[in-house]
């Protein structure tokens, strides 16, 4: 049964397809539109005038992996728009400047509802989901030639702002115009919400509650893969829950692992994926996953049907694991653990990229963050590796350059991020969870016999860093 909280989209089936024009013989084209969010109305009804803002941002090729991407992202902002004119019963196109003041006041006076103190929503946020809602009353006005909906004069008073920012190598040579949506009662913006990097005492403390928390040998050892990837990859939840089988086996075969992650946020003509170092004993860790657990699953639950072929599963479907069941199972094991801070699949990733970023300091012996910031626009290798290994730019890691230079400060440990440091803590993580299998009755030959098989992968791995640094 449906109610005014409903989620007020659908995504289309794997096999739909979308029409993009009618030929002169009147033939339909189409294009594949699988993950499409197809916007209904509080009682299930179509809504004509959100799925043509939809379609627009189709048009333009905005993600829609993992269950929609960024057109879901757009659909749940202009969902709160959408409740707002149905509990009212308005017509969107007949929105007036006070309704829409009016709908801001609310979004932001909306107080959190397990902490009531706690406002349920930033001010950024607030000003991400009014401007996607200016966006599509601007879009849908024009498509009935209504030219007096939203603008400087119009009965919803904004203005469209323009500004430029630098793309390209290093940020140099070509700019690009990003514009959007202002109007008087949207908020100031706020701080830019940083998440520090996850402790090495928070990932041990998570580590510890996977056997507490979990009901079967292949949940428990489902956790200890996720708690590993999201460490040794710096992937965000929606990659990590992409990587394929394919990608581990063909990682065992290399004589220096590189794992195959997706990258999600690409732009266009980039390559959707990246290749990331990771150690042998890594990989025989998660070959157990593959061989044993995740196998038997498949067997189970996908008798007869073809394999997916991605690693996380569900024990209960067999069915691929969702990149918000990724952040549930982090929620779960920071409760279980007594976490009473912030944990988070992302922080993970802020580990990864400050870890690498030091790594890459005290081997330039780089003294100060400015030399640091000159040295990634100057340097086109550095730039292309922290590009293939973290799927962002240079640009967008300025904060994580400031960390870095906190770390050294405070703590003057030289990491080697591809072999070394992060190989060891990792390989004491697989320890860990070999020691819980066998403190829950896990026959001790077997466990021996997987320790024998990561020791032997670390020795390989502390050869080849050996190897390097002669090199």
């Amino acid at each position: 049964m449906r109610t005014i909280d409903s989620q007020l989209h659908v995504l289309s089936r794997e096999d739909y397809l979308a029409p993009t024009f009618v030929d002169v013989f009147g033939g339909v084209h189409t294009r594949p539109a699988n993950n499409l969010p197809l916007v209904i109305w509080p009682d299930g009804s179509w809504c004509h005038s959100g799925n043509s803002f939809i379609r627009d941002l189709f048009e333009r090729n905005l993600s829609r992996r993992n269950r929609g991407g960024s057109l879901s992202v757009a659909v749940a902002s202009l969902s709160h728009l959408l409740r707002y004119c149905w509990v009212r019963k308005i017509d969107p196109l007949d929105l007036s400047d006070s309704q829409f003041t009016e709908l801001i006041g609310e979004l932001l006076a909306e107080r959190h509802h397990t902490h009531p103190d706690r406002p349920k929503r930033g001010a950024n946020r607030v000003i991400a989901i009014g401007r996607t809602c200016l966006q599509y009353l601007f879009s849908v006005s024009q498509y009935q030639g209504d030219n007096f909906l939203v603008g400087p004069e119009g009965r919803i008073r904004a203005q469209l702002k323009e500004f430029q920012v630098s793309v390209g190598k290093g940020g140099q040579g070509r700019t690009k115009t990003v514009r959007f949506w202002d109007h008087a009662a949207l908020p100031s913006p706020g701080a830019l919400g940083t998440r520090s990097p996850i402790s090495t005492k928070k990932i041990v403390e998570l580590r510890s509650a996977v056997y507490a928390l979990s009901k079967s040998p292949h949940i428990r050892l489902r956790r200890h893969v996720i708690l590993k990837l999201l460490e040794i990859t710096g992937g965000r939840r929606g990659e990590i829950a992409e990587i394929s089988v394919k990608s581990i086996l063909e990682a065992s075969r290399m004589e220096r692992p590189m794992l195959c992650i997706p990258t999600l946020k690409t732009r266009r003509g980039c390559t959707p994926y990246r290749y990331v170092p990771i150690s042998r004993s890594d990989v025989a860790f998660l070959l157990q996953y593959v061989e044993v657990h995740r196998r038997a699953v498949i067997r189970r639950r996908k008798a007869g049907k073809p394999d997916h072929g991605l690693l996380l599963v569900s024990e209960v479907s067999g069915e691929p694991l969702k990149a918000t069941s990724i952040t549930q199972e982090i929620r779960f094991l920071a409760k279980e653990a007594g976490i009473a801070e912030k944990a988070c699949p992302h922080m993970f990733r802020h580990r990864f990229i400050t870890k690498l970023f030091v790594a890459l300091i005290e081997q330039h012996r780089v003294a100060n963050p400015e030399a640091f910031r000159s040295m990634l626009l100057s340097g086109e290798e550095l730039k292309t590796k922290v590009s293939e290994w973290t799927g962002t730019r240079p640009e967008s890691l300025d904060a994580y350059i400031d960390l870095a230079f906190d770390e050294v400060a405070g703590f003057k440990k030289i990491f080697d991020l591809v072999t070394v440091g992060l190989t060891v803590d990792s390989f004491l993580g697989s320890l860990e969870c070999e020691m819980q299998r066998l403190s829950i009755g896990d026959d001790p030959h077997l466990v021996a016999g997987r320790l024998v098989d990561l020791a032997r992968a670390l020795k390989g791995d502390l050869l080849t860093a050996r190897s390097n640094r002669s090199e």
